[in-house]
């Protein structure tokens, strides 16, 4: 709710726009009074004013300079300037002031209706960004470093890094171009006995000794990569030819080794990359470094690798496209279906070109889209075997021996899709649809109460903005527009069927102020309710 001031030299003015307009309705709250520029403005200083209407010519403080003091300790009060002068330069400085609207008198209750109403809904709008803002900016703090890892385990994968922009933003100690070499630890011995909970502890524990250790000398950047290894991305805060340059990152990683034995009472093991330029180069330099783990790793444990030379990666086919971030199985589980198709698209693309109809690649293909089948049923609540049934498909996944075509299977994926996708646009109809019965019952039920957009929101739990866009995509109408026909239905009816008075009819369809509803009702017939009451009766008779 809003608090707003009237200020004029007339007090009858005031007074009567004070008194006439149905400010509930239009979310006003308070309704303070002035008759002089400096009683304007010692309110001002004493309340917080969301709208000003104000006269221009006063004795003493006139209008403008009065709006050009509050400007001085106030940008955010909205100014409507109520004048009977049209004068060109008091129009001028009205637009310098930032004025929201400029009004001659006489006004018209409607004119000066739809310029309170135009200034709340930029205010809203204006709260509504900064409550936004607020909120994002609260959200990044508490979740800044998940964001910091999930983006490094992005750029591992080979995905598309942000504008650098947003890599400062969230804190990333890296530009592009920048000389970065991975590190990547294997928690062993007594770590593969703790449960979930403690070995993250235990992850918690050995980033914060890593940062402790690395960071006099390197920037650090670190995740959990999707293979449970622990990843350090270090880019060196001194010259890495100096001195002791090349045996610096070997003897940091054997201090880390020996504090987390010292203190955590575990043994890791260290695979320590070669340096790389960030980001082009990284994703390759990852998987050099994974491939140096599998070689030279095995059951051993408390060891230090370092990848001296490039190894040579085996020619092993892969389907790129398929293991690029967004994964497959996130988008299924997310019902992202046109990215999913455009995935699959460029699988069986790669499938068909690149490794011609790899029997193994397929089944690998299979099998990931029947995982990610299994992952969107059961985040919805459902077994796979109930949803098949749901989409048609009573006989659930068909079996592989019967796909082992890149054709076949394509057609299979892709129609897959297209059913999933066409149950779920159900889902979410069945869903506005059930909102918007709500809403209408809620309205005719309380159509005497307040049954604002704010109020309508917390019923059915929606924000106000969405649950406006909700109805209006499933009956085709605004909400406002609706509100407005459901009233004038009412009222016809109590006039036709009822003997109450038109004050009362005024609070039972919901308005606040009986000159207000005797004004949306000639608009909306042509005749006031009395005059329409009377009509009614005459035909009647």
């Amino acid at each position: 709710m809003y608090q707003l001031l009237i200020v004029d030299d007339e007090p009858s003015v005031v007074n009567t726009i004070a008194h006439t307009m149905p400010w509930e309705e239009l979310e006003v709250d308070e309704v303070l009074r002035a008759y002089s520029g400096q009683e304007a403005l010692e309110l001002v200083k004493r309340h917080v004013v969301d709208i000003l209407i104000t006269d221009i010519r006063m004795p003493g403080l006139d209008g403008i300079q009065l709006v050009e003091q509050i400007r001085k300790f106030s940008k955010q009060t909205q100014v409507i300037f109520l004048t009977g002068y049209g004068e060109f330069e008091y129009a001028k400085r009205a637009l310098q002031l930032e004025a929201a609207d400029y009004l001659l008198k006489p006004v018209s209750d409607e004119s000066l209706i739809h310029s309170v109403s135009a200034v709340i809904r930029k205010l809203k709008r204006e709260e509504e960004k900064a409550e936004l803002y607020e909120r994002a900016a609260l959200l990044l703090q508490e979740h800044q470093p998940a964001l910091k890892a999930e983006m490094l385990v992005q750029v591992l994968e080979g995905g598309r890094l942000d504008a650098q922009e947003s890599l400062a933003m969230i804190g990333v100690p890296f530009a592009s171009g920048d000389l970065a070499t991975l590190v990547l630890i294997r928690l062993e011995g007594s770590f593969s006995r703790f449960n979930r909970r403690d070995r993250l502890l235990m992850e918690y524990s050995i980033f914060n000794m890593a940062e402790e250790t690395f960071s006099p000398y390197f920037a650090v950047w670190t995740c959990r990569d999707r293979h449970e290894f622990l990843v350090l991305a270090l880019k060196p805060r001194i010259d890495p030819d100096a001195e002791d340059g090349p045996q610096l990152l070997p003897r940091l990683c054997g201090q880390l080794q020996h504090n987390v034995m010292r203190y955590l009472n575990g043994d890791i093991s260290l695979a320590i990359g070669s340096p790389s330029r960030f980001p082009e180069e990284i994703a390759a330099s990852y998987q050099s470094a994974l491939l140096l783990m599998r070689r030279r790793l095995g059951k051993d444990i408390g060891l230090i690798m370092k990848a001296d030379d490039p190894l040579e990666k085996q020619d092993v086919p892969s389907l790129k496209a398929l293991h690029e971030p967004p994964s497959l199985n996130h988008l299924l589980e997310e019902g992202r279906w046109e990215e999913a198709g455009m995935k699959l698209e460029m699988s069986f693309e790669e499938l068909d070109q690149v490794w011609n109809d790899s029997p193994e690649l397929l089944t690998e293909l299979y099998h990931a889209i029947a995982f990610g089948c299994y992952r969107y049923a059961h985040a919805n609540g459902e077994t796979l075997t109930r949803l098949m049934e749901r989409i048609g498909e009573p006989e659930g996944l068909p079996e592989l021996r019967a796909l082992l075509s890149v054709h076949r299977m394509k057609e299979w994926a892709l129609g897959l899709c297209r059913q999933l996708s066409c149950e779920k646009t159900e889902d979410t109809r069945s869903s506005r649809a059930s909102v918007v019965a709500h809403v209408k019952a809620y309205i005719h039920e309380h159509l005497a109460d307040d049954v604002s957009l704010h109020v309508l929101a917390d019923q059915v739990g929606l924000h106000p903005v969405y649950l406006s866009k909700v109805f209006k995509l499933e009956t085709g109408e605004g909400l406002k527009e609706y509100l407005h026909q459901v009233r004038m239905e009412k009222a016809v009816r109590l006039l036709k069927h009822s003997d109450h008075k038109i004050y009362e009819i005024t609070a039972e369809v919901g308005y606040l102020n009986t000159p207000y509803f005797i004004k949306v009702f000639k608009k909306e017939f042509g005749q006031t309710p009395q005059e329409y009451r009377d009509h009614y009766a005459m035909t009647k008779g």
